[in-house]
């Protein structure tokens, strides 16, 4: 019982990330070490420009890295096929759907795409796992419902249902709490947090709301002056990590309190 809590889900070897531009590459950031463990919720944080989307693509395989190697579930992320990536990994992201037409269930539907056949068909057990996720997420008075219709945290809600439908074992979210209130970013993080702990799953997630972070998250990655930090929040507070994320001229860190100040 011990190994499968502890199992090891994501992780990377002397990785480097940036982009190839005229023949030259354009570093990004070094990676230290990670090792994310099934059931983890891991927030990535670092200013603007940090890198974060940056290894969030990379991890997805939407960009390649340049340096270094990423697993899943112990193997490569390049030795996956597209489909076989699509069964292990889901993503999202902070872009409206281009369908706004689309009903909640339908969006949501979409997650079992790496299962149907080449039609798109849906089976008895594809329809049982969506009603599964709906009842989950408590989801039943919106399944019905057009994105466009939908508020900025309810449409956040099911774009994650959607990856949890899509049964992965690693779900990597870019800024999931982008544009909503402090209330609703709260219950999107802690929803990420009960999918992590109930469901097993390892969910990786950029964010600006660096506070909150400190308070749900398992492990956090500091991304800053091109290097990385990756602990329990408890231990990167200790180490003063926090601390040199920003200038000290308008903000600073209380350790006592975990979060950032207003210089006054």
């Amino acid at each position: 019982m011990m190994e499968e809590k502890y199992h090891s889900i994501l992780s990377s070897k002397d990785l480097v990330i940036g982009y190839h531009k005229d023949k030259e590459d354009f570093l990004v950031s070094r990676v230290t070490d990670l090792n994310i463990m099934k059931g983890e919720l891991v927030g990535v944080v670092g200013a603007n420009g940090a890198g974060k989307s940056t290894l969030l693509r990379s991890i997805s395989g939407i960009q390649p890295f340049l340096k270094g190697t990423i697993s899943l579930n112990n193997k490569p992320v390049k030795q996956y096929s597209a489909i076989e990536l699509a069964r292990e990994l889901s993503v999202v992201v902070t872009e409206q759907p281009m369908a706004k037409n689309l009903t909640a269930i339908e969006l949501i539907a979409l997650g079992r795409q790496p299962y149907t056949d080449w039609i798109g068909n849906l089976s008895q057990n594809d329809r049982e796992h969506l009603n599964q996720v709906i009842r989950q997420l408590d989801l039943e008075p919106l399944k019905n419902k057009a994105c466009y219709e939908m508020s900025d945290g309810q449409l956040q809600k099911v774009l994650i249902a959607r990856a949890l439908a899509q049964d992965t074992s690693t779900i990597i979210l870019d800024e999931p709490t982008t544009h909503l209130d402090i209330y609703h970013k709260t219950y999107i993080l802690k929803l990420l947090k009960k999918i992590a702990h109930e469901h097993g799953k390892a969910v990786i997630f950029s964010t600006h709301e660096i506070d909150l972070a400190i308070q749900l998250c398992d492990k956090m990655l500091i991304m800053n002056n091109k290097e990385t930090y990756y602990d329990e929040p408890c231990r990167l507070i200790e180490k003063g990590l926090f601390s040199r994320l920003f200038p000290a001229d308008l903000i600073y860190f209380d350790k006592k309190s975990g979060t950032f100040r207003v210089r006054k």
